[in-house]
């Protein structure tokens, strides 16, 4: 029964009195897969940055990943992300969408970050 008002509640529904209680279970649950995301590609890939947004809008079941990791070097774009959907293989099992914005190697970073501070100088 539990596990039915998480979901439900995930979806919109409220339940009265228990509202508080699941949604304090739906943060803790969704703040955990974060974390659970970003603990295994912190192991698996070693990235210099890592940024793991949850886009789902409250249900924990869609991210949105910037990654820089030596890893990605000499790699094509598409092998980067099937290197992140591996190291996130088992969590994937329960994630419906996973967008890899950003999959680069430290030097590129560094490009993009400069890139973004000279079209963009200080005032």
């Amino acid at each position: 029964m539990e596990v039915q008002k998480e979901k439900a509640f995930c979806i919109g529904t409220t339940w009265g009195n228990d509202h508080h209680i699941v949604n304090a279970r739906v943060s803790l649950n969704l703040k955990c897969k974060k974390l659970q995301v970003e603990s295994c590609l912190k192991s698996k890939l070693n990235p210099t940055h890592l940024e793991v947004v949850d886009t789902s809008g409250g249900c924990g079941a869609s991210f949105v990943v910037d990654i820089v990791s030596e890893e990605f070097e000499g790699k094509r774009i598409l092998e980067r992300h099937r290197m992140v959907n591996a190291a996130l293989e088992e969590e994937m099992k329960e994630i419906h969408t996973l967008s890899v914005k950003k999959a680069v190697t430290p030097e590129q970073w560094k490009q993009l970050q400069q890139d973004c501070n000279q079209a963009n100088p200080a005032a």
